[in-house]
């Protein structure tokens, strides 16, 4: 199963790629309906730092828990277009029983706009959990949109 994105957001493309890469932005763009925190007693970092994961968790509108995971980036190149991959995973509740592939790219348009595509495959255990989830996974999803294109003018150049 999948959910996606496909925006233009109103944004230069560093600034948006430089934004992928802050803890804060993942936490914005998906509240009130997913509510993460960091696991590490540091707190989440500033940015995000590949091949280096994170513990978090969250909670259903911060209250009903989805379980533990990982963040973890990577990043490699399709056709000179950076992309952006989370290669984490669930350690336990509703994230340990994912499998899934989350991963962002951003591509510069006219006009000082990007091109931001969001893509998260997912595999539950058992497979009827994945069904039964996706219409909540696609309102936050598409909650993100709103989000991004909200914050994208406000984020800072890279």
């Amino acid at each position: 199963m999948h959910v996606g994105l496909r925006l233009v957001l109103d944004a230069p493309v560093a600034s948006v790629r430089d934004a992928l890469m802050a803890p804060a932005v993942m936490v914005g763009v998906t509240k009130p309906f997913l509510v993460y925190r960091s696991l590490a007693p540091e707190g989440f970092p500033r940015r995000w730092t590949p091949g280096q994961p994170h513990p978090i968790a969250a909670s259903a509108f911060g209250v009903v828990p989805s379980g533990a995971s990982h963040v973890d980036i990577g990043r490699y190149e399709v056709d000179g277009v950076p992309v952006q991959r989370d290669n984490g995973g669930g350690t336990s509740g509703l994230f340990a029983r994912m499998d899934m592939r989350h991963r962002m790219a951003a591509t510069e348009l006219p006009g000082g706009k990007t091109l931001f595509v969001d893509r998260l495959d997912y595999r539950m255990r058992p497979a009827l959990l994945g069904v039964a989830l996706w219409p909540g996974m696609w309102v936050i999803w598409q909650w993100r949109a709103l989000r991004m294109r909200a914050a994208a003018p406000s984020w800072p150049p890279a």
